[in-house]
């Protein structure tokens, strides 16, 4: 079995995305938002958790090409009118 190309890995994250989530993914530590998800939401934690795990995967396999790519402690950020608020994702 082959492993996951990056294009595989992106479509994922989009397929898991909607236009009208309140979820987001960040850099808890610099607050960037980690490509190949910075303009996508999600619609709900477990969706954007599962997005979360399917980015680190993805840096990680672009690390293998460009070893200088930032590492981002990921995390899901809700974004709504009154209080932003965010979780850690935990490891798989």
């Amino acid at each position: 079995m082959s492993r996951p190309t990056l294009v595989d890995i992106r479509d994922r994250i989009r397929e898991l995305a909607s236009e009208s989530g309140e979820f987001a993914l960040v850099c808890a530590r610099y607050g960037d938002r980690p490509v190949p998800a910075a303009e996508l939401r999600f619609d709900s934690r477990a969706v954007a958790r599962a997005a979360a795990r399917e980015t680190e995967r993805y840096r990680a396999t672009l690390r293998r090409y460009d070893p200088q790519l930032p590492y981002y402690d990921v995390i899901v950020c809700q974004e709504s009118t009154d209080v932003t608020t965010a979780s850690r994702v935990s490891a798989p």
